[in-house]
């Protein structure tokens, strides 16, 4: 990543408008749903801490949703991932949304209860148990398939930063899957990819750490979470 570069004007429009223009293309990213019922909001939302989906050591090979079977970017996961996403995801999610929420400790504990009660039970199905014994309407439930580090300092990186995650609500009523978005994303250097001087504008111009990514790409996927302060509505 170069540190100090040089823009004439001309370049700088340049770049804008192909900002201005990829934000008018912008089409909903690759996986992400969101049910046609657009009037229900859950009541009391119980969040579950993220899990994580590894891959066979060293392989690149797709790793599947145990929720919903899609397939993501796999590869490697460091130590402390889990616990990084659930205190940027406890530290967001209250600011956005007013949803009262159960945390993920409280949520886990009945989680953990109920897994494996009943072999006939499915993962949804345990999911939707812990929902309803909670006295929640949804559950948010998020697994993380890449979480690797950057290799090198903040302005010297050998390999990027690369993160891979998804969200999920599943509805305690029947055990649908309300909403779903992912972020998968190794970061690029500026003069790999034009659109990443957004991003660089608001975070800084450096190589993230993992953690780092991981936060940005949950700030992502959380604008478009459909029961934001902004967009909530009253039945």
């Amino acid at each position: 990543m170069k540190t100090r570069y040089r823009t004439t004007t001309a370049a700088a429009a340049l770049i804008l408008s192909a900002l201005l223009l990829a934000a008018a293309c912008q089409t909903p990213p690759k996986g992400a749903t969101i049910s046609r019922e657009k009037a229900w909001t859950p009541a009391k939302l119980a969040v579950l801490p993220f899990e994580k989906v590894q891959t066979a050591p060293g392989g690149r090979a797709p790793a599947w949703s145990p929720l919903t079977r899609a397939a993501h970017i796999g590869g490697s996961i460091i130590p402390g991932a889990e616990q990084s996403m659930d205190n940027a995801l406890a530290s967001m999610l209250p600011r956005i949304s007013n949803i009262p929420l159960v945390p993920a400790a409280q949520a886990s504990l009945v989680f953990q209860r109920l897994s494996g009660r009943d072999l006939e039970d499915t993962l949804r199905d345990e999911i939707v148990a812990t929902g309803r014994q909670l006295g929640a309407d949804a559950v948010l439930v998020g697994f993380i398939y890449r979480f690797s580090q950057r290799v090198g300092g903040p302005y010297a990186a050998t390999q990027p930063a690369a993160v891979s995650f998804d969200l999920s609500v599943v509805r305690t009523r029947d055990g649908a899957i309300i909403w779903r978005d992912t972020f998968e994303e190794r970061q690029q250097s500026l003069s790999q990819n034009f659109l990443a001087l957004e991003q660089y504008m608001r975070y800084g111009m450096r190589w993230y750490t993992a953690q780092e990514m991981g936060a940005i790409g949950l700030e992502q996927v959380l604008s478009r979470f459909p029961w934001r302060k902004t967009s909530n509505k009253k039945e």
